[in-house]
């Protein structure tokens, strides 16, 4: 009942923080989103509680480190120029972190995935990346570079689950951590594209969904590990 509860408000709450963002109330959308992603992190910490395990507790560091991410992405919406790219490039690095402990929870799960996983994410990240990148209109080079990065690492992230997925034995959490780990992925090349490339209006939303719905998933993980 206490999942239900955390996750349905984040949700709920979820979506007011669209609606904020979209009416350009940008100090209650930061409130917002920071509230909304806080509800994930208790979601994940609840699911730990009952059922504590190594894998869990490095779920839980990347949820709060998905969280801090959430709070700098949207405060660079109250600045301008470079404190505002500054802002945004230590949210990335933020969820760059995350992902490094996702993939640590993920290959904890078996061993012999490294080169599966690593042939994933060069498949993935050559044919679905460099179209996006070139669209980019980077404010600088640096940020561009950064941002290539950080779209590798949340392909490996997701290309670990898969491999995982495939090459041990099936179980409840490894479908839906590499669903949520897929949801994630698409979210963040929405991300990419809305704030570099056009802002369509309907993408955030389904950009801001796909991704709250995925760290959600990922961290029910813990509970039925």
């Amino acid at each position: 009942m206490v999942m239900i509860v955390l996750a349905l408000a984040g949700i709920l709450i979820d979506v007011l923080f669209i609606r904020a963002e979209y009416a350009c109330e940008m100090k209650k959308a930061t409130v917002l989103k920071g509230t909304a992603s806080l509800m994930f992190v208790l979601l994940g910490v609840y699911c730990f509680v009952k059922m504590p395990s190594d894998i869990g507790k490095l779920i839980v560091i990347g949820l709060v480190l998905g969280m801090i991410g959430d709070i700098f992405l949207n405060m660079r919406n109250l600045f301008e120029g470079k404190k505002s790219n500054m802002i945004f490039a230590v949210g990335i690095a933020s969820f760059l972190a995350g992902h490094f402990f996702y993939i640590a929870a993920i290959f904890k799960h078996a061993d012999g995935v490294l080169l599966l996983d690593a042939g994933l994410t060069v498949v993935i990240s050559v044919l679905a990346i460099p179209p996006l990148i070139k669209r980019v209109k980077a404010p600088s080079m640096g940020l561009k570079i950064f941002g290539i990065v950080y779209l590798v690492i949340v392909t490996a992230m997701f290309s670990s689950a898969v491999s995982v997925l495939c090459l041990s034995a099936f179980t409840a959490e490894k479908l839906v951590f590499t669903i949520g780990a897929f949801l994630f992925l698409v979210s963040d090349f929405i991300m990419i594209y809305y704030s570099f490339v056009e802002k369509i209006k309907p993408l955030r939303a389904i950009n801001l969904l796909s991704y709250y719905v995925g760290q959600l998933l990922i961290a029910y993980c813990i509970y039925i590990l």
